[in-house]
């Protein structure tokens, strides 16, 4: 009898942990490394809610310093990076990790929208990178 009492609770607690452990059938959140400092951060966060409202994908913003966002991209640990216009991404493009997708305007200056290439990134999310850029890159 205890046998049986303890095999029925088993199997009822693995089958809990089993529902527990898988995860909903959404994407991963999507990583942007928000290299340009405190004052276009309200920019970028604003367009990124606009493409969380769109797609119902979620973004995470990482807030970095910009050399710190060209490695996280080069590294394939975010999905999109966001750099002051006159940053240096040679390191960047020369190693192939992805490539400028475009500008993003704010305020009059200009801002490098970096797409990290999932080829070489196993991580990162192919569609999702090359959707949350063009966001990006696109007037609201």
């Amino acid at each position: 009898m205890k046998r049986r009492t303890f095999l029925i609770s088993s199997a009822a607690a693995l089958s809990v942990w089993s529902l527990l452990g898988c995860g909903s059938d959404k994407p991963r959140s999507l990583i942007l490394a928000d290299g340009t400092g405190t004052v276009h951060n309200r920019a970028v966060d604003a367009r990124a809610k606009v493409f969380e409202k769109k797609t119902g994908r979620s973004v995470r913003i990482l807030l970095v310093d910009g050399p710190q966002a060209v490695l996280l991209a080069s590294r394939g640990e975010a999905d999109v990076a966001i750099v002051p216009f006159d940053m240096s991404i040679d390191s960047f493009i020369a190693g192939e990790h992805g490539r400028v997708a475009g500008q993003l305007a704010n305020g009059g200056e200009r801002l490098k929208v970096l797409e990290v290439d999932a080829k070489f990134h196993p991580k990162v999310d192919a569609k999702g990178a090359k959707d949350l850029a063009a966001a990006l890159i696109t007037p609201p």
